[in-house]
């Protein structure tokens, strides 16, 4: 078997992990350009998504007019318009950019996904490090499982491409460990079992969850086609 799947494009160029096929993912550097947040900044000018604008009221090309300054500030975080959610560009998180993702398959089927006979299993891995602000966080490997199968390889590769734009994760406080670490901005299964309450399977409504998370980070399955 191959590392990747029919019908998408390979990214990154790691090796393959363990006995399975697989490879390995880098986390993008910071957007040039991007700001201390770690959002890549974007100038309302002739070249934005606006059509133009006079004075302090900016029209985007979706019809919507904001304040220009008002507007700034939503931009630095999402890409798209407030009032109809049309996508304007790429968002860059806050990730730590030192992280890596790698996949395999294993031989075993989830719970509630009789289509399926393998499980691909997602590993990542973010050493101790400091955030752009000086402050240190501790580091994690957590791992996520999805079925091999149509929705679960779509998943994947939109959590490949939501890695490399550094939105996966987000560094937040812990309350389970009372530290500062890599938390999900878009959640993954830790578990094989234990349903939905164990962050496990079954869960039937997994997969439409999972595109909602990724689109809240500006990642959608049209992202694939580009």
């Amino acid at each position: 078997a191959s590392g990747s799947h029919p019908g998408f494009a390979d990214v990154g160029n790691g090796a393959a992990s363990g006995s399975h096929p697989g490879f390995g993912i880098p986390a993008a550097g910071r957007a040039a350009g991007a700001s201390s947040s770690g959002y890549s900044a974007m100038e309302l000018d002739d070249d934005s998504p606006g059509g133009g604008g006079a004075g302090n009221v900016f029209e985007l090309k979706c019809g919507h007019a904001f304040h220009k300054e008002c507007l700034e500030q939503w931009f630095l975080q999402r890409k798209r318009c407030p009032a109809c959610n049309k996508d304007f560009g790429k968002v860059f998180g806050t990730q730590p950019d030192n992280g890596r993702l790698q996949w395999s398959l294993e031989g075993y089927a989830l719970p509630g996904h009789p289509d399926s006979q393998e499980t691909i299993l997602i590993e990542f891995a973010f050493p101790p490090g400091v955030d752009g602000d000086g402050n240190r966080y501790q580091g994690r490997q957590p791992q996520g499982y999805l079925p091999h199968n149509a929705q679960g390889i779509i998943l994947l590769e939109l959590f490949k491409i939501a890695f490399r734009r550094r939105v996966m994760f987000g560094l937040g406080r812990s309350m389970t460990y009372d530290s500062y670490r890599p938390t999900f901005n878009v959640h993954i299964k830790t578990s094989t079992r234990r349903g939905v309450t164990g962050h496990g399977y079954p869960d039937p409504d997994y997969f439409q969850r999972a595109l909602e998370e990724l689109r809240g980070n500006c990642i959608t399955i049209a992202d694939l086609l580009t």
